[in-house]
C-alpha cells in the first residue's frame, strides 16, 4: 500500500502536468513503515532530460512519450533524503496521451524493485511496483489529510 498526504498528491500533480504535452517526472522520497507500507513524504521535481546531453537518445520531441531523470538530480535527491532519514522509493511520471499504466518502455527502462507512479491528466494517478523480472503489480493508494490528523486514516498497514 502507498500512503500519500494531500499536499504531496497536489505537488505531484502540478509537477507532472506542468510540462504537458511532454512527460513530466519526479522522484518519490519517503519511508517504508514497519508494517511494509510505503509512505510518500516528499516529491522531488525533476526536469525531463530525455534527448539532452548527446547520449544517443531519440530527438527531443520524443519527450511526449519518454522521460529521463538526470542522474545528478537523483544523487542530490538521495543525499537530501538520507540526511532526513528517508529514501528514494521510486519515480513518478506522466502519460500525457495514454492511460496511467506502465508501457513496455517503462517496464524495460524502469528501476526494478521500486515504486512507479504514473499520472494521466484525464485518467488519474496509479501506483505500480516494478519487480526484478520487469513484471508489475498495482499498489493501492491511500490519501490522507494532514490538516486533520498527522497519520493516515482508514489504513490497514
Amino acid at each position: 500500500m502507498l500512503q500519500i498526504d494531500h499536499r504531496c498528491h497536489t505537488d505531484l500533480a502540478r509537477i507532472l502536468l506542468a510540462p504537458h504535452p511532454e512527460e513530466g517526472c519526479a522522484l518519490l522520497l519517503g519511508q517504508r513503515t514497519n508494517s511494509g507500507c510505503l509512505r510518500l513524504t516528499t516529491t522531488w521535481p525533476c526536469c525531463n532530460a530525455w534527448g539532452r546531453g548527446g547520449s544517443g537518445q531519440e530527438p527531443v520531441h520524443d519527450r511526449r512519450s519518454r522521460f529521463l531523470v538526470d542522474p545528478r538530480e537523483q544523487l542530490a535527491a538521495q543525499r537530501w533524503a538520507r540526511e532526513r532519514h528517508q529514501r528514494c522509493l521510486g519515480v513518478a511520471h506522466s502519460h500525457p496521451a495514454s492511460a496511467p499504466v506502465p508501457s513496455p518502455q517503462d517496464r524495460r527502462l524502469g528501476q526494478t524493485e521500486s515504486l512507479m507512479l504514473i499520472l494521466s491528466a484525464s485518467l488519474g494517478l496509479r501506483a505500480w511496483w516494478l519487480h526484478g523480472d520487469r513484471s508489475v503489480d498495482e499498489i493501492p493508494i491511500h490519501l490522507w489529510d494532514t490538516h486533520k490528523d498527522a497519520r493516515p486514516t482508514d489504513v490497514e498497514c
